[in-house]
């Protein structure tokens, strides 16, 4: 019976070390891909001005396959953002002379080695807003947006999720919110895998 535990224990610890060794040795990222295109069906930018919804995609690339887990670590470019035409309801526009914006690695959500979701930031962007009730247009610049890569067990990635707020020269905060439905390769239907290595 002691042999049994003994054996046991020794078993469950050999376990809990090659766990620990496996989730230590994890300090970077692997993207199957090095580029990147997310399509959102709708986007809301809202604020004191009202909601305008608009159909958004972007694109863009890592600067490596390979990205450290460190908060900050530049990790590539958002090189193109466009609106559907027309808006679900108002109008927008991004402005694309303050492309490319700038990614970010920002963190993880999860227990090594399952992580669920992977954050990122995206600064410099710019757009306009038109509001659907009075017509005002407010523009929102130098803001940061937070975009999620929402990951399976499989590593795909299966979605993106953005938000983030910005000053308006209306003198009101805007904010941003959208839920990606599709986050392929650019240019195929190809879903990106991140795995942890």
């Amino acid at each position: 019976m002691k042999a049994g535990k003994v054996l046991f224990a020794v078993i469950a610890a050999t376990a809990l070390l090659a766990t620990l060794v496996a989730t230590a040795s994890a300090t970077r990222l692997s993207s199957s891909s090095s580029t990147i295109r997310a399509t959102f069906a709708r986007v809301d930018f809202s604020g004191g001005f009202g909601t305008t919804e608009c159909a958004l995609t972007i694109e863009g690339s890592f600067h490596s396959r390979t990205i450290a887990k460190v908060a900050g670590a530049l990790t590539g470019l958002i090189t193109r953002a466009t609106l559907g035409t027309p808006c679900i309801r108002g109008s927008a526009t991004i402005l694309t002379a303050s492309l490319p914006w700038h990614t970010r690695y920002a963190s993880f959500t999860g227990t090594l080695p399952n992580i669920t979701r992977i954050n990122a930031t995206a600064t410099g962007t710019q757009w306009s807003i038109r509001e659907p009730a009075f017509g005002v247009t407010c523009l929102a610049s130098g803001s940061t947006l937070q975009g999620a890569f929402n990951r399976e067990a499989s590593g795909a990635i299966t979605g993106t999720e953005v938000i983030g707020n910005s000053e308006t020269s209306c003198g009101i905060a805007g904010n941003v919110a959208g839920r990606a439905s599709t986050t392929t390769v650019l240019g195929a239907a190809t879903r990106i895998t991140v795995t942890l290595i």
